[in-house]
């Protein structure tokens, strides 16, 4: 009880008392049903590239010296394991394998992404009663349809063991090859790709004599890109397709955000359909089993209608065959979320590709509607 006291009248210097109905003091400190970690949880936050040796390990005390059973239910979507961990004494241990929660939850290694989230609430029996640690939620009948642990028990502060997330982490990645369009040469900033193919005319798109360029040979440093236009109906109510657009590698900084890698950047503006842009295949390693592609891209805020915005995926080669995996989606209301800043579309870490030929595909049927990529990378896990 002095320990939870201290804790307590510690607490209140920093956020100062309540008028509240509810007690802090009460909650913590007199009716019990409260579980601290030892010290601020370190392992919770999990390395996505460790699922199967990572634990959960950390030390767990009673301040209150009441709790008669200390049992933590586990949730997932719409999973709930309940009696995952009972633990009858304190103080104690949390020895959880991450391997262990995805057993029970009937996953595999390949379902864990990097915004997975598992989350453990306790159920806590004392010699005053039985608590949940899940936070009250009332309805408008002022019926309790939660827990019975109020959210400031929650606070950082007090290193609550009652209701916690388990996260996932991708480590730093090493560069198997890139780009950032650094090697393509630029010209005058508003030069304009004048297109070969005539408007509104599927196909292959050739570079001019002069910049902007839309295509790239690489010579073994950045990877190479071809683009083509691809026609899309309804797209703009004007006209579709273009004779000659500001479209290809620019340096210009017009509505956009610094580039977050160089000063080179794709850049469409208005095409009044769509540009499709198809890497070169980059080869993982041999023995490489972890790997992963990303990109960096940023739309100008605007109003982005139902068919603009932009498509990402990756055609993969594996041991086994040929597949496409799908990296971003991001048009109309979407398009409008991500509008504004530079943003990341990534993979994250895939298990056994062995090469990747990134396509991205620009939509915009307004000259307001300008779209940037920057960043490609073809990564692999540090060694």
């Amino acid at each position: 009880m002095k320990n939870i006291l201290k804790i307590f009248i510690c607490y209140l210097l920093v956020v100062g008392c309540s008028s509240d109905d509810n007690n802090l003091l009460e909650d913590i400190a007199i009716r019990g049903g409260f579980v601290q970690f030892t010290e601020a949880p370190t392992t919770l936050d999990i390395n996505i590239l460790d699922l199967d040796t990572a634990s959960i390990t950390e030390g767990l005390i009673d301040p209150n010296e009441n709790i008669i059973s200390y049992s933590l239910n586990l949730f997932y979507e719409d999973q709930v394991i309940t009696d995952f961990l009972v633990l009858n004494s304190f103080p104690n241990n949390l020895n959880i394998p991450i391997s262990d929660i995805l057993s029970a939850l009937g996953l595999t290694n390949d379902d864990v992404s990097l915004s997975t989230e598992f989350t453990f609430i306790a159920l806590i029996n004392t010699t005053t009663g039985t608590f949940s640690g899940e936070s009250p939620n009332f309805d408008s009948n002022g019926v309790n349809l939660g827990g019975d642990s109020t959210v400031r028990l929650k606070s950082n502060g007090l290193r609550d063991a009652i209701e916690f997330d388990v996260t996932f982490f991708q480590p730093p990645a090493k560069t198997i090859k890139g780009t950032s369009f650094e090697e393509v040469p630029v010209g005058d900033e508003n030069a304009e790709f004048v297109n070969n193919l005539g408007v509104n005319v599927d196909g292959n798109l050739v570079n001019g004599a002069n910049p902007p360029f839309v295509n790239f040979v690489s010579a073994g440093g950045e990877i190479g890109f071809s683009s083509e236009f691809v026609g899309v109906s309804g797209i703009s109510s004007s006209s579709l397709g273009f004779s000659s657009e500001r479209i290809g590698v620019t340096t210009a900084l017009e509505d956009v955000d610094p580039f977050p890698d160089g000063t080179h950047a794709f850049h469409i503006e208005d095409p009044d359909g769509a540009i499709r842009i198809t890497f070169d295949t980059v080869d993982v390693p041999a023995g490489q089993e972890k790997s992963g592609v990303s990109f960096q891209y940023f739309l100008r805020t605007t109003s982005w209608e139902t068919l603009d915005g932009i498509i990402a995926y990756a055609n993969i080669t594996t041991d086994t065959g040929n597949d496409v995996v799908q990296i971003l989606h991001a048009l109309d209301d979407d398009a409008e979320d991500a509008e504004g800043i530079w943003n990341t579309a990534n993979t994250g870490f895939l298990t056994g590709v062995r090469s990747y030929q990134l396509v991205i595909e620009m939509q915009s049927g307004h000259d307001t509607e300008d779209i940037y990529i920057d960043n490609i990378i073809v990564y692999e896990p540090e060694p």
